[in-house]
């Protein structure tokens, strides 16, 4: 039955061949004997990414044709059965339907959601110690970052993540070539933002007509709960669980605690636990469907004293699949400017000011933990109360941490002020986008 499903599987690639695809940006990072682990939300282009890969991989010579690809989906109703001793089989079947290879021809080997068969790490450890093949794991479970990988492939894997579109890969993905200094560039440019703002990042959007886009986004989110969280699961009260959900999507770039969605839960006439909410929230962070974020903290007992903020991996998901929505996207705006920080940056933070305990939407750092950014986001700043409001903890906080960059990202406003040798920048959302 494997056996007939993996040749099935292989011969269908061999017969398509590579599928047309945009590139993307970003690396893909393949080291000799250790497991490259490709990981990102459902629908996110994880798949893509990876054959753009070993596409490149192919333009390059390493392997000299499709017939070295071992491309696998375990999204797959026979194969996700397979047992860790039934694995062998892939290089098995893909050698035998590949005579003119052998254990040192290189090859790529693919395995899509490998992760759905339990105990598959001692499997691709081994396969990846042949110096001739590289292989790829892709999953859409969190659990395979680099933060949270099993033990047993601490030191024998590398992980990339593949986020939805950016900007500037939106903007390919719609062919645009705008020359964004003149009048018609910019014109085109903020259009598509518009675009990009209304119907999210995910690279199948734009080939879906208008008047589907929010049924198919209402079913990623209904695919994500069901096999990245129920199925994976199993929670006693899966309804409870999807009801939490509809609500946090609501809070993008607001406060939560754990606390106020046990309230939520108990408000709405459900028995439940703080355990359980705790472990729903968990389970989304798992699943890539949310993001918290904690606050810039010298200390864990500080940062646990402290709200985190709530942030999707989609803020057009999230718009329409929350419970409430107020038809404005200024929330939606935040969330661009989170996911766009959290593709450059190892940490993203809010912070509050030490006297008045102002917010700052965002402080940034790198690998060595300095806060290099200090980002406010905000809608319009014509009001004189509002621009006080979101530039005097800005201020503040770029005094204190001596950070070079400091923006009010806005949706069309440009200004700069300088303030106790502080300078800010107020830049339209796009324009930041694509610096």
């Amino acid at each position: 039955m494997f056996e007939e499903e993996l040749q099935r599987k292989l011969q269908d690639f061999r017969e398509f061949g590579m599928p047309a695809y945009v590139p993307r940006d970003g690396d893909i990072h393949l080291v000799d004997r250790m497991v490259s682990t490709v990981v990102g939300a459902r629908r996110a282009g994880k798949s893509f990414r990876v054959l753009q890969a070993a596409d490149e991989l192919l333009k390059r010579k390493f392997i000299g044709s499709l017939r070295q690809i071992c491309a696998v989906d375990f999204d797959n109703p026979v194969l996700a059965t397979m047992l860790p001793t039934d694995l062998g089989l892939i290089q098995q079947t893909f050698l035998e339907l590949t005579p003119e290879s052998g254990i040192k021809t290189p090859a790529i080997f693919i395995l899509d959601e490998i992760h759905r068969v339990a105990g598959w790490q001692d499997y691709v450890i081994d396969l990846s110690r042949n110096p001739h093949w590289k292989v790829i794991v892709t999953g859409s479970s969190s659990r395979l970052q680099r933060e949270d990988i099993s033990t047993s492939l601490r030191g024998k894997a590398i992980a990339s993540a593949v986020y939805p579109l950016s900007f500037s890969e939106f903007s390919r993905f719609h062919d645009s070539k705008s020359l964004r200094q003149s009048t018609a560039g910019r014109a085109q440019t903020r259009a598509l933002f518009d675009e990009y703002l209304k119907w999210g990042a995910y690279p199948a959007i734009p080939q879906v007509p208008a008047q589907s886009r929010e049924s198919v986004l209402r079913e990623y989110f209904d695919t994500m709960i069901l096999k990245d969280i129920v199925q994976r699961w199993n929670p006693s009260k899966p309804r409870q669980c999807v009801q939490l959900y509809n609500y946090v999507l609501s809070l993008m770039g607001r406060p939560f605690t754990l606390k106020s969605a046990f309230n939520f839960i108990k408000q709405s006439g459900e028995m439940t636990s703080r355990d359980a909410v705790r472990d729903y929230i968990a389970w989304a962070e798992d699943a890539w469907l949310i993001f918290t974020v904690p606050i810039h903290a010298h200390s864990r007992k500080h940062e646990e004293r402290n709200y985190h903020k709530i942030y999707c991996i989609d803020w057009a998901l999230a718009v329409h699949n929350s419970s409430v929505w107020d038809g404005s996207f200024a929330q939606a705006l935040e969330n661009v400017v989170f996911l766009h920080l959290r593709r450059s940056y190892s940490h993203v933070r809010y912070y509050l000011t030490h006297k008045e305990r102002q917010e700052v939407d965002f402080l940034v750092s790198g690998d060595q933990g300095k806060p290099e950014q200090a980002i406010q986001v905000c809608w319009d700043i014509s009001q004189p109360d509002t621009l006080r409001r979101e530039l005097e903890p800005l201020v503040a906080t770029a005094s204190y941490f001596g950070t070079k960059e400091n923006f009010i990202v806005t949706l069309n406003q440009e200004r700069r002020w300088e303030n106790n040798g502080v300078v800010v920048h107020a830049l339209p959302v796009w324009r930041w986008l694509m610096r």
